[in-house]
């Protein structure tokens, strides 16, 4: 959101914020604000135990928060994944509820140099959503639609390499793009009146770095621990403001480009895990990431948005590994299934009302072997988005709901005759 406020853009900050009449909404009211709500990760087993994976090594999927963790590819893997998201929003005794069904990764990694462990990967995933509809009625004037569709997005390529046996090292490419459309259409209840629409997009991309590494402990004699942390750069954002205004009583648009720019923060992970059996293991993350100094649009470089915030999350994990391979003896049916149970904390990038949101959330998911080597992973996480300061905007309850598939090279190989 350009930080030059349109009258539009007021008038969607004060409904979110004060709430008027009979309101229905699809997507989370603070989707509408800035990048619009941060993707922690497209991957079901990460987001399964609460969103950890920075010292996670050897989860059979492309990773796709720490590139150093590709060194434990020991063959080609290809992931998709989808996602179903239920939110329900309530503030003042109105009550407003949402759900759909998103594609969220789909990625392919696979090993180079055995002898130091060197892999790639290539992957695509969402950033952040900012998708929302609010319909405002006022029995004396008519209806009031808000819309907001789009959101940005991740394409990556990258390597990982081990040097020494102790030290895993990744960097990867990211191409980040959005397109975020805002419209605000009014239909009033005199027909004669008509309708008029307001549209504006945005429309950004830039480049990034990310970097990663995880320390092996069992190679330093801390059998067991594993440590890494993740560190993206910031990035500046060309960016294009569309604006489509179609008038009263009328079929014709006006339609306005202005480039400007934007810029995205860089981001912050570190984590450590600890085999707590050979087949049990935990992770505790911490993420952080400043949107002050963050805008989608502006016409030159800016101090930023003052709808964002400083963001940071903190959560911890646990898994029971799948038995694959008979890694942890004969086994059959559901003792074959790894688990996994999270949790996690966090303060949300978004300022409405000058307060910022926390969120709280719990998950869990299984891991089911479903042929040689490939897995379907699918993880629920349910938590709420509450104002730090009570009643200055809405409180959510959120259920997400997340599948995908880890074939491996394998699947593709035909079976002896």
């Amino acid at each position: 959101m350009t930080k030059y406020h349109s009258t539009q853009w007021l008038c969607i900050a004060a409904f979110v914020i004060l709430g008027t009449g009979t309101v229905r909404a699809q997507g989370s009211p603070y989707d509408v604000i800035g990048f619009g709500l941060p993707v922690r990760t497209g991957n079901a087993t990460i987001d399964a135990m609460g969103g950890v994976g920075v010292a996670l090594e050897g989860i059979r999927t492309v990773n796709d928060l720490n590139p150093a963790d590709w060194t434990w590819l020991d063959q080609a893997r290809f992931g998709a994944g989808l996602r179903y998201d239920y939110v329900n929003a309530i503030r003042a005794g109105n009550s407003d509820v949402q759900s759909n069904v998103k594609f969220t990764s789909a990625s392919f990694g696979a090993p180079m140099w055995n002898v130091i462990h060197a892999a790639f990967a290539l992957g695509y995933e969402p950033l952040t959503d900012a998708s929302n509809q609010m319909n405002l009625y006022d029995p004396l004037v008519g209806t009031r639609t808000y819309v907001s569709r789009g959101g940005t997005n991740l394409i990556y390529g990258g390597l990982a390499a081990r040097p020494i046996p102790a030290i895993s090292l990744g960097a990867r490419l990211d191409y980040i793009s959005g397109d975020i459309r805002h419209l605000d259409q009014v239909s009033f209840i005199d027909t004669a009146a008509g309708s008029g629409e307001f549209e504006r997009d945005y429309f950004f991309n830039g480049l990034r770095g990310t970097f990663g590494i995880q320390l092996i402990g069992d190679s330093l004699g801390l059998r067991g621990l594993t440590l890494g942390a993740v560190y993206s750069l910031a990035t500046n954002l060309n960016s294009t403001q569309e604006t489509i205004v179609t008038p009263l009583n009328t079929t014709l648009d006006t339609t306005l480009d202005v480039a400007g720019v934007g810029y995205y923060p860089a981001a912050l992970s570190a984590g450590i895990s600890y085999h707590l059996s050979r087949r049990y293991r935990m992770e505790a993350d911490y993420f952080s990431q400043d949107f002050s100094n963050a805008y989608v649009y502006a016409p030159h470089a800016t101090s930023g948005d003052s709808l964002l915030r400083s963001s940071n999350r903190i959560a911890v994990g646990i898994e029971r590994l799948p038995n694959v391979r008979g890694e942890y003896g004969t086994s059959f049916g559901f003792d074959r299934w790894g688990l996994r149970l999270g949790l996690s904390y966090g303060i949300l990038p978004v300022n409405p009302a000058g307060s910022g949101v926390r969120e709280f959330a719990l998950s869990g998911g299984v891991g089911i072997p479903i042929s040689l080597e490939s897995l379907l992973n699918l993880s629920i996480a349910a938590g709420q988005r509450i104002p730090i300061t009570s009643g200055a905007s809405p409180n959510e309850t959120f259920v997400r709901i997340g599948a995908d598939v880890s074939f491996s090279e394998t699947w593709f190989v035909p079976t002896p005759q």
